[in-house]
């Protein structure tokens, strides 16, 4: 069963909802033995987060983007012959 919290009356999922509920479905909810992580504890888990990512090197997305780059000319190359087609 989905996990959700209650939040200024409403009901806010904390997980994806399984595929098969539609708009309108009705549910039940019961309250969770364990009370969910408090929203400031995210907050700072966040503000953490965004300090770690700011030490990056710039460069190294660059890099990633040269491999996936260089990774998407390759499979271009090499699809036609999977397909037992001649060279583009």
């Amino acid at each position: 069963m989905p996990r959700a919290v209650l939040k200024n009356g409403l009901i806010y999922p904390l997980e994806p909802l399984p595929p098969e509920w539609a708009d309108g479905k009705e549910v039940q909810f019961e309250e969770a033995s364990q009370p969910a992580q408090d929203s400031a504890d995210i907050d700072e888990w966040y503000r953490e987060l965004e300090a770690m990512v700011a030490q990056n090197d710039p460069k190294d997305w660059e890099r990633v983007e040269e491999a996936l780059r260089r990774a998407d000319e390759k499979a271009k190359a090499q699809m036609p012959r999977d397909m037992g087609l001649s060279e583009w």
